[in-house]
């Protein structure tokens, strides 16, 4: 069998700020994370990857306990209203995932540090097979749009941070989350027939906690794909039953432009083999294969794509 097309899984998500001081406040002084590196990306090098319009783009990029994956990218856009934070029931990119070792404890130092929690933690349950695996999350509306839900899983898989750092309380990002009106085109896009993540389960399901933790009405059913790579972060796809449900946010999440999280980085081995397939699956070439910028890229192959259903995606080629 040929190699996938992805090299690990999520490489990182991209969050566009205008307020630095306060994200580096919530990541570095109280997660945990570290920056990684800084620079300037200039305005003309921003645009030929991210399209006509962006200006010089200052990039600061954060790691946990030296993770090179499941990272963040803050990208400080041009000042902008706040927009409103996503809900699960949104069309579009809805939030990023980390593990905490103690969600209760997480609510309540995150509470007292000035951090709002759309609600409090609750605990679900995904049937896989004949089981049901329990897992307890919780919405943090972090600064400038963005939302993290921190997981207590009830069986944590291996994390790059803790496995580098076991005492710390919280990993680099485990995954990312979207709410698709097309499932089967976005899971095919990217799973084993498409660029090569595996599937590790579609479910349907329903559950009293998971509408409690997502303000979702009564009864909703999520059908639910996780698509991983042999690194950490992995990418949710999800979809309600109910597509009479929330709001399509695609327009004001794109990288580079938007505040709040706006986009995906994932490292392939062929740039040009990932495009072509890219289109083959139904996505659009935004901005095709080219040098990248040297900061975040280090002048490495990148390009720009839409998913089928238009999520905002940057590939850069990892060759070697």
């Amino acid at each position: 069998m040929a190699e996938p097309l992805i090299i690990g899984g999520v490489d990182a998500a991209f969050i566009g700020v205008n307020d630095l001081a306060a994200q580096l406040d919530l990541y570095v002084g109280q997660l945990g994370w570290e920056v990684a590196e800084e620079g300037v990306i200039p305005a003309a090098e921003a645009a030929a990857l991210w399209g006509e319009g962006v200006g010089d783009l200052p990039v600061t990029v954060l790691n946990a306990a030296g993770a090179q994956h499941g990272r963040l990218i803050l990208l400080q856009v041009p000042q902008q209203e706040v927009p409103e934070h996503p809900l699960q029931a949104d069309t579009g990119l809805v939030a990023i995932n980390m593990y905490t070792r103690d969600i209760e404890v997480s609510h309540t130092t995150l509470a007292e540090a000035g951090q709002q929690w759309r609600t409090p933690p609750a605990t679900w349950a995904v049937p896989l097979g004949d089981k049901l695996v329990s897992v307890t999350q919780g919405f943090l509306l972090a600064p400038e749009g963005t939302d993290i839900v921190f997981v207590e899983p009830a069986e944590a898989r291996g994390t790059a941070a803790w496995d580098a750092d076991p005492d710390r309380h919280y990993t680099e990002l485990t995954s990312v989350v979207c709410h698709v009106p097309d499932f089967e085109a976005e899971a095919a896009f990217w799973g084993p027939e498409g660029l090569g993540l595996q599937s590790w389960y579609d479910v349907s399901f329903t559950h009293p906690g998971l509408d409690e933790m997502a303000l979702l009405p009564a009864g909703s059913v999520m059908r639910l794909s996780f698509l991983a790579g042999p690194a950490t972060a992995r990418l949710e796809v999800t979809r309600l039953e109910n597509r009479t449900l929330g709001t399509d946010r695609r327009a004001h999440q794109r990288t580079g432009r938007h505040l709040g999280h706006t986009g995906w980085l994932f490292k392939v081995r062929n740039l040009e083999e990932t495009l072509f397939r890219a289109e083959q699956l139904g996505g659009t070439l935004c901005t095709r294969n080219q040098a990248g910028p040297s900061v975040l890229f280090g002048e490495k192959s990148v390009a720009f794509v839409d998913t089928p259903n238009g999520l905002p995606v940057t590939f850069v080629e990892i060759s070697g």
